[in-house]
């Protein structure tokens, strides 16, 4: 039994310092978004979804450690925490995994702020686009009452045509 809380705790740990290069990540794209620099957004990207794959595989270690340790403990391992853990196992296990879960809450809760900011980084980037992008390509749509500034609205230039 040990030995499978021990494989746990280290990818517990795994998992959190994968998550610690996430948030880094997160963080310097924030930056980048700033810049607009496209090409460091698709590095960090790409490195990013790197990351999550795998964290994916850790999951799936953790998820076969669960069941195993479930088992030991007649427990169903969908409700299996680890806070259940830390209540069954001796003390010297159990201060790790406490010290493990306080470290993935904070940096989880960090990474989720980040990309929040980062949402919102880019959702004011795409309404800049749309904003500039209307402006090229609307007419002017200004009321008019005379038959000089009618003539004058439909020879109007627009710079792109906006057919889709």
């Amino acid at each position: 039994m040990e030995k499978i809380l021990t494989g746990l705790l280290e990818n517990m740990m795994s998992q959190f310092e994968l998550y610690q290069r996430v948030l880094s990540l997160a963080s310097e794209k924030k930056s980048v978004l700033v810049k607009g620099d496209i090409h460091q957004l698709e590095r960090i990207t790409k490195e990013e979804e790197g990351l999550i794959l795998q964290v994916g595989r850790l999951e799936e270690q953790r998820l076969s450690l669960q069941r195993d340790i479930a088992g030991h403990f007649a427990l169903s391992a969908a409700d299996l925490t680890v806070s259940d853990i830390i209540d069954r196992v001796e003390e010297p296990i159990s201060a790790q995994f406490r010290h493990v879960v306080e470290n993935m809450t904070d940096v989880l809760k960090k990474l989720a702020e980040t990309n929040e900011a980062n949402t919102e980084l880019v959702r004011n980037s795409l309404e800049f686009v749309n904003f500039y992008f209307n402006v090229l390509t609307d007419n002017d749509s200004t009321p008019s009452y005379g038959e000089k500034e009618d003539s004058q609205k439909g020879n109007a230039a627009k710079i792109f045509d906006r057919k889709v």
